[in-house]
C-alpha cells in the first residue's frame, strides 16, 4: 500500500515538473527590469561638542536642548 502511494506521489511530481518545463518553454519570456545601481549610504549626522551639554545630576552627555536620556536620572522624575 505504502508502495502505491509513493509510485502516485512520483508520477504527480513528474507530471508538474513536466508541466512547468513544457510551460516555461512555450510562453514568451517579459522584458527583464531595468537595474537600478545600489546607492552610497547616507553619512550619519555629524554631532559636535558644541551640540553636547552634561547633565548635572547624572554627569551623561545629552543634546542641548532635550532631556536626560538615563531613565533613573534625578532630573526625568516629576
Amino acid at each position: 500500500m505504502l508502495g502505491l502511494l509513493v509510485k502516485a506521489f512520483a508520477i504527480l511530481l513528474a507530471l508538474g515538473l513536466a508541466y512547468v518545463s513544457i510551460k516555461r518553454a512555450l510562453l514568451p519570456k517579459g522584458k527583464k527590469a531595468a537595474e537600478v545601481p545600489p546607492q552610497a549610504p547616507k553619512k550619519a549626522p555629524v554631532i559636535e561638542a558644541d551640540d553636547m551639554v552634561r547633565c548635572p545630576a547624572c554627569g551623561t552627555y545629552n543634546a542641548a536642548g532635550q532631556p536626560c536620556a538615563v531613565p533613573d536620572c534625578p532630573t526625568n522624575r516629576t
